[in-house]
């Protein structure tokens, strides 16, 4: 699920949003050849879920994360390359087990910015970080970081743009957040679309009058009422102009150009399906930090699907989940990462790499 930024060309492009739904303000308001013998024989029980087993040594870290990407309100996760630790420091390494950074940094590894390069928090000096980063981006590793500013990927239906058609979605009132401090909200442009997918997680707000028409920034959340009564807060803008009204979603993750997306609801993490039900129950705990998030603070997201899987956890049993909201490794590990790639499995203290569940 490799993906260029917004601002670059587009790599992407998904299935559109063809479910019709309530729209913003009308529709919610409003309620919607006989044989001679017959021989029976008994139907054989499917086989279990194959479970992986260990295939290589282990891997000699002590812990092993998927990297977060900055910016996103839930995660957005790095292809290729995990973080790891050892005696509380963290590197990064490719998902074969290369060692690219060594541990030493005081956080889990993560992408920075719009450019997507590495966030290696260590105290060295400027000469020996650029030719690190020199020696990373001939090994076609990328490069690090030389300065951190923050920068946001959200969206939001701006119920104070110009015009607005309140009878139905009006895809000229979704704006783009980004950038960072302060933030500006711009309206939707088609490499956004091309980049984060043709479904996106949105609320509803008005422009905050501080931000002045030119930043156009978001006020609070307006929480608006399906038919049935139920509360909508977050919810799902297509780009054929249709939209998903799940219900009572506390955070809405990406579906990028996968099946199921993480939501939050009631307090647990679910995955929803394009249609906008859920295809798992809100069961799952958050396994996913901000990105430069110390390694001792609390995850806050659940974790996207990666072509076609996402590493789910239950209080301290972890598991991977496919694109039907099936546990094929049910959450009974004392380990999982999966970054799209490569899979890692915990047993006991060590990790290891093995293979997707047949």
């Amino acid at each position: 699920m490799k993906r260029m930024m917004p601002v670059l060309t587009a790599a992407l492009l998904l299935a559109g949003c063809t479910v019709p739904t309530a729209t913003p303000d009308s529709a919610m308001e409003s309620g919607t050849e006989p044989a001679s013998e017959v021989v029976t024989t008994p139907t054989p029980e499917p086989a279990p879920t194959a479970t992986p087993v260990p295939e290589e040594p282990g891997l000699d870290y002590d812990e092993i994360r998927m990297i977060v990407c900055e910016g996103s309100e839930a995660a957005e996760l790095r292809e290729g390359y995990y973080t790891m630790s050892r005696d509380g420091l963290w590197g990064l390494m490719r998902a074969d087990g290369t060692e690219v950074l060594p541990c030493e940094a005081l956080r889990p590894v993560a992408v920075c910015g719009a450019m997507r390069k590495w966030h290696w928090d260590v105290y060295r000096n400027w000469d020996e970080l650029d030719a690190l980063s020199a020696k990373m981006t001939a090994a076609g590793d990328g490069a690090l970081c030389a300065a951190h500013g923050g920068s946001v990927h959200s969206f939001y239906y701006d119920l104070d743009s110009p015009g607005r058609d309140t009878t139905s979605v009006d895809l000229s009132a979704l704006r783009y957040l980004q950038g960072g401090t302060p933030a500006w909200a711009v309206p939707m442009e088609e490499g956004c679309w091309d980049y984060f997918g043709d479904i996106l997680p949105v609320y509803s707000a008005h422009e905050d009058p501080e931000g002045g028409p030119e930043m156009g920034w978001p006020g609070p959340m307006v929480e608006e009422t399906r038919d049935d009564g139920q509360t909508v807060k977050w919810w799902y803008i297509c780009r054929d102009g249709t939209a998903l009204y799940p219900a009572d979603l506390d955070k809405a993750g990406w579906f990028f150009d996968e099946a199921l997306a993480p939501v939050e609801t009631g307090g647990n993490w679910a995955y929803l399906n394009r249609s906008g039900e859920l295809a798992t129950e809100a069961i799952y705990d958050p396994i996913c930090t901000t990105a430069f998030a110390k390694a001792d603070e609390e995850p806050v997201s659940g974790a996207p699907l990666q072509n076609g899987y996402a590493v789910v956890r239950r209080g301290n049993g972890w598991g991977l989940l496919d694109e039907n909201g099936v546990e094929v490794i049910p959450c009974e590990k004392d380990g999982v990462a999966w970054e799209g790639t490569t899979l890692l499995v915990k047993e006991g203290d060590e990790w290891y790499h093995t293979e997707l569940p047949a």
